[in-house]
């Protein structure tokens, strides 16, 4: 799912602070020294800092064997999401008798014992998904959408195209009653509601036309409604609409409604890996409010 300028960036975790064997607890209860209004430091605060100014890799050796280090990474029992508000509003909407409607994300966690819960309702959530639609966004290029770089291709050299069975590259609708900003340059704003792309020009209304496609030709940039009516834009400020992928001709973006399984697909991946561990290993699972 790609970003926009709204796109908010969530904390997903492990609840391990009741879990005894994990490496880090010694450093995480040891206070290191007192700041200068009487808090406390813990060595893993001092441990963090290390790392992140100096790079020094000392907090390495505490999460490199810790089994419930998902990421395989410093403090890999958390990651940082993008886009789970606009999950949960899909779930109020599409399965709002999920009991993931209900989990909190104000950093609340969720108990152990109440995991277990959560992933089965998790794997049977995918499949109700798959039956039910979500608008999106796609770029295109000669008919062709773009894909996610193929991360798992060791062979794959930094500027081959990526492997066609990748995640196509999207916007996703927000959920929200008034269109969501999806891209914007000086001459123009693109907005994706529940029924399609809507262009705004700077410092002017939208324009009254629901697009399911634009395109660029070489003469210019091209709107087509779901009448089939077409419109072409103007240059403003030097600028026609844009979406964030490559400007030439040949270039479009459709709208479409795909399997809200599969717009969600790795966010669900995500939750059920997160889910698995915290099960296995007896720990709650918190979801914290945007990371700023």
């Amino acid at each position: 799912m790609l970003d926009t300028p709204h796109t908010q960036r969530w904390e997903l975790s492990l609840e391990i602070f009741n879990y005894t064997f994990r490496p880090c607890r010694h450093a995480q209860e040891t206070i290191y020294e007192y700041q200068m209004d009487g808090r406390p430091q813990f060595e893993w605060e001092h441990l963090r800092q290390l790392w992140i100014l100096e790079g020094n890799p000392t907090i390495i050796d505490y999460c490199a064997e810790c089994p419930v280090n998902i990421m395989g990474e410093v403090e890999g029992c958390k990651c940082q999401v993008d886009n789970l508000d606009i999950f949960f509003r899909a779930l109020n909407e599409l399965v709002p008798d999920s009991l993931w409607v209900r989990f909190p994300r104000d950093g609340t966690p969720v108990a152990a014992h109440q995991t277990a819960a959560f992933l089965a309702d998790l794997l049977g959530l995918r499949q109700k998904l798959s039956e039910l639609t979500w608008p999106v966004a796609i770029p295109k290029e000669n008919g062709r959408p773009y894909f996610e770089p193929n991360l798992n291709d060791e062979e794959q050299e930094p500027d081959q195209e990526a492997a066609p069975d990748g995640q196509i590259q999207f916007y996703a609708w927000n959920g929200e009653g008034p269109p969501g900003l999806i891209f914007l340059n000086e001459g123009y704003s693109l907005y994706l509601s529940r029924h399609g792309i809507m262009v705004k020009p700077a410092g002017q209304d939208p324009i009254p036309y629901v697009f399911r496609r634009l395109w660029r030709e070489d003469m210019g940039v091209f709107g087509e409604d779901s009448r089939g009516e077409q419109i072409g834009f103007d240059v403003l400020v030097g600028r026609y609409p844009t979406w964030g992928a490559s400007n030439e001709s040949g270039t479009e973006l459709h709208f479409e409604s795909k399997p809200a399984s599969e717009v969600f697909a790795e966010l669900l991946d995500l939750l059920e890996v997160y889910c698995s561990i915290a099960e296995e290993f007896e720990l709650g699972l918190l979801i914290k409010a945007p990371v700023q």
